[in-house]
């Protein structure tokens, strides 16, 4: 996997994404992550996105349902510590990337995603 991936979000910002390596600490700060699997080739697919004011402690709490169910192999992670910030940025990539495990939540607008097969969402 990439040590670094960029997720572009709506009026064509990217934001950046660090992989995080088994062995080494989650950031205790607040963040934005990313749970992706390769796709094939140079492909890869986001499957999970989520924020939160700890990574630490949260980052992971999908991750074996994620692993199960997706087969994924990459934790992203971007530290983000303001709120306010975090959210705008979690609100527009799942606005962006369609992720399948992030079926049902709300999207700007007030909308949920559909709860399709997520066969073609999360591309970067």
């Amino acid at each position: 996997m990439k040590d670094q991936i960029d997720c572009r979000i709506g009026g064509g910002e990217y934001l950046r994404f660090s992989l995080f390596r088994e062995g080494r600490p989650l950031s205790p700060m607040g963040g934005n992550f990313l749970y992706v699997k390769e796709d094939g080739g140079d492909g890869h697919q986001v499957v999970f996105a989520g924020q939160t004011d700890n990574l630490a402690l949260h980052a992971q709490e999908r991750w074996s349902e994620a692993q199960g169910k997706f087969g994924v192999t990459g934790l992203y992670t971007r530290l983000n510590i303001t709120t306010a910030v975090r959210r705008r940025e979690h609100s527009e990539l799942l606005e962006a990337l369609d992720p399948p495990m992030n079926a049902g939540e709300p999207r700007p607008g007030g909308k949920a995603a559909s709860d399709g097969d997520g066969a073609s969402a999360g591309g970067f």
